[in-house]
């Protein structure tokens, strides 16, 4: 299912009196084999959850339970995250699938929750890919691990048969205006979808002179977007085969994004305290909301404690909560009670792989820039 403002509309349109169960559980794609990870993440969210309730959403919560884990027992999630929606009075149960990370948590209230989806929306824009075949040109959005075709644009451009009694000068003119006539209109329609709702990355499809000419048409803010170019042979390769070549250069591209963020990430911490590296110096930040960015090895795990009162989260193993004395603390994985805590207080998450990854696994597999820098006093 493809996550659209569409689909963020008709859920929050959906309104019962009876309320409505939200449940989002982060995945790990490496537990992948586990058919039970995202039950455990399940029962964990809903009994923090009924603790921390009224009366009201517990009700709630205890009369959607089982319908949730019935569809956990039936179904395999895949993906880095999942979102349910559980209401058994209006007949409401839809599973939404992520590939990106999100808190695990569980929410009761007259409408769903759709911060989890809208968090994706905004901060996991889609990528476009425009493919130039001759007079068919064909725009796709790609996000969460799919594409799909969002425009097709047709022109009958006339062929060097048709050139008849016409000199030749005058022929090519003739074709030259129907080709940018065609290349304008499918700029025009990029343009809108780019306005209407931004991709980050576009990757342009087709003989070598088309698309450097369609990118040379392009307004500057989607020409900064391009990241490549493929060639294709259209009556040799489906457009399924092209895609898979194209998320190849994604890939690309993604992987010297991440080296140069955690570069960033590295020098800033080096220069002028705006980052930091290391497990305990980016959950100090984190816990003091002084995080923009958190930047996360892919699989890291640690070792720590959180206080279920004030939220206090440290690597440290502690059985009484050294800033509010609370006895409700737990034993936490503490690279994924860092991301449900960045998450949950505005700050952005980005996990880096490959060789970007092993930069930051040797500086401790977390880092951040912050948001300011804490003066000393004195």
């Amino acid at each position: 299912m493809m996550i659209n403002r569409q689909l963020i509309d008709r859920l929050r349109e959906t309104t019962t009196t009876e309320g409505v169960l939200t449940a989002t559980m982060k995945l790990d794609p490496q537990l992948a084999y586990d058919r039970d990870q995202a039950t455990a993440k399940f029962k964990g969210a809903y009994a923090r959850a009924l603790r921390e309730g009224d009366e009201e959403a517990a009700a709630v919560l205890e009369r959607e339970r089982d319908r949730v884990l019935d569809w956990l027992r039936d179904n395999k999630p895949e993906g880095r995250g999942l979102v349910i929606y559980s209401s058994e009075p209006i007949g409401l149960l839809e599973a939404v699938r992520l590939d990106v990370m999100v808190p695990s948590y569980v929410t009761a209230g007259p409408t769903p929750d759709t911060t989890a989806l809208a968090r994706v929306v905004d901060e996991y824009p889609r990528m476009a890919v425009v493919m130039l075949d001759g007079g068919d040109a064909r725009i796709y959005a790609a996000e969460q691990g799919r594409e799909k075709q969002t425009e097709r644009h047709r022109s009958d451009l006339p062929n060097r048969h048709d050139q008849g009694g016409w000199s030749q000068a005058r022929y090519e003119r003739h074709v030259e205006f129907h080709h940018s006539k065609h290349l304008k209109e499918v700029t025009e329609a990029l343009e809108k979808m780019y306005y209407e709702r931004p991709f980050d990355r576009l990757a342009l499809v087709g003989v070598d002179t088309a698309t450097k000419e369609f990118e040379a048409m392009l307004p500057e803010p989607i020409r900064q977007r391009v990241i490549g170019h493929l060639t294709a042979n259209f009556k040799q390769e489906s457009d399924e085969e092209i895609m898979e070549r194209v998320r190849e250069l994604r890939e690309e591209d993604e992987r010297t994004s991440e080296a140069a963020l955690v570069d960033r990430v590295r020098g800033l911490a080096e220069t002028d305290d705006k980052g930091v590296l290391g497990l305990d110096e980016t959950i100090e930040a984190l816990v003091e909301g002084r995080v923009d960015t958190l930047v996360v090895a892919d699989g890291v795990t640690g070792e720590g404690s959180a206080c279920l009162d004030c939220d206090y989260l440290a690597v440290a193993s502690f059985e009484k909560c050294p800033v509010c004395t609370s006895a409700n603390v737990e034993q936490v994985d503490v690279i994924e009670a860092a991301v449900e805590t960045a998450q949950r207080t505005g700050s952005r998450v980005d996990f880096v792989f490959g060789e970007a990854r092993e930069m930051l696994v040797s500086r401790g597999g977390l880092g951040a820039i912050l948001r300011y820098v804490v003066t000393p006093a004195g």
